[in-house]
């Protein structure tokens, strides 16, 4: 493992218990998250994508250990547990109450929506300086010092700081929400759809406003969203995502370009083009998601896939290096050939 690795997620696995009956018994179980491997450099955006209900959500959060995992790993370089050392892996999924606490300054979250995700009884000053006093950091001066820094990186001013939520307009709100995420400057922070709540023309400054301080603070981006031209923009890296299991995983260039899974083919010709006379030719999907409580056997998108055959029905594809680092989980890649954007 190379020293710029800062996050490596092995097998997680996120399953929620279905309970019936007067003694509540175990009937079965939601596989929201189903054998998911992940590695993040120091520094990098990795988009992760997919349909709603595919488990983006819950793969951020048990990262985070938000939400436990029910099985995998997950390791951290942090040097919070190294003893004044050099930063080290750290397996978040085993970490004890006291050594999370700690861990929450390494790793942070940017949630969806930043209204629901922000005390409307707080103002704008508590909000930022509330991590500080959770953690124990700083008296009530500096605190106030650091919370004017971060206003003012994500683009607000120290006259905010007396205000209350809904004194915003949504796009402020999600900078506070960032500034909030950046209050101990963490390696790696999870955005969960930080946009898709917002005006397109507020998205793009929202996007640069993170691009600016990715570069600025050496941040480390998962950038979970549905929406592929955001994704496309800022990400390096872009993981699909089916059914809680990643499809296909490659450079954001050559994913777009020259996808290998029929899942990630069907998502790229839903991508709007600026173009009003171009219509691109749209592969509509047949039938629903398959439930996660039941999923179907063999490859978990055989029932809405057009290139599906018998093996694909009894077999379940393994998730392939096709060279370049470029990941899939299909067994007809090799035969297939698949349309992406760049061939437009």
């Amino acid at each position: 493992m190379t020293e710029d690795v800062l996050l490596e997620v092995r097998g997680l696995r996120k399953s929620f218990p279905i309970r019936k009956g007067l003694l509540r018994r175990v009937t079965a179980e939601v596989k929201a998250v189903d054998g998911v491997d992940l590695t993040i450099a120091r520094g990098e955006t990795v988009g992760l994508v997919g349909e709603s209900g595919c488990g983006k959500t819950t793969a951020g959060r048990s990262i985070l250990h938000l939400t436990p995992p029910t099985g995998g790993s997950v390791k951290l370089r942090t040097a919070i547990h190294a003893n004044g050392g050099p930063a080290e892996m750290f397996d978040v999924t085993t970490a004890s109450p006291k050594e999370l606490k700690l861990l929450r300054r390494d790793m942070q979250i940017i949630f969806q929506d930043p209204y629901s995700s922000l005390d409307p009884r707080m103002t704008v000053g508590e909000l930022i300086a509330e991590p500080l006093i959770v953690q124990g950091i700083g008296n009530r001066s500096e605190r106030l010092d650091r919370v004017r820094e971060l206003l003012k990186a994500v683009g607000l001013g120290p006259d905010h700081i007396g205000r209350h939520p809904h004194e915003f307009s949504g796009g402020q709100r999600q900078r506070i929400g960032i500034a909030r995420a950046l209050t101990f400057n963490p390696n790696l922070i999870i955005a969960d759809e930080p946009v898709s709540a917002l005006d397109v023309s507020v998205q793009a400054q929202v996007i640069n406003l993170m691009q600016d301080l990715q570069s600025e603070f050496g941040l480390t981006y998962l950038f979970i969203a549905h929406d592929l031209s955001v994704v496309r923009h800022i990400s390096r890296r872009v993981a699909v995502m089916y059914l809680g299991r990643i499809v296909e995983f490659a450079d954001t260039a050559t994913l777009f370009a020259n996808p290998r899974h029929p899942y990630t083919e069907a998502l790229m010709s839903a991508v709007p083009v600026a173009d009003p006379d171009f219509q691109r030719a749209r592969i509509r999907l047949q039938g629903d998601v398959p439930s996660p409580i039941s999923p179907p056997p063999g490859c978990p998108f055989h029932p809405r896939c057009p290139y599906a055959t018998a093996v694909c029905k009894a077999e379940v594809p393994v998730l392939r290096d096709f060279g370049n680092s470029h990941q899939a989980s299909c067994h007809r890649t090799e035969e297939l050939s698949l349309r992406g954007v760049g061939a437009d």
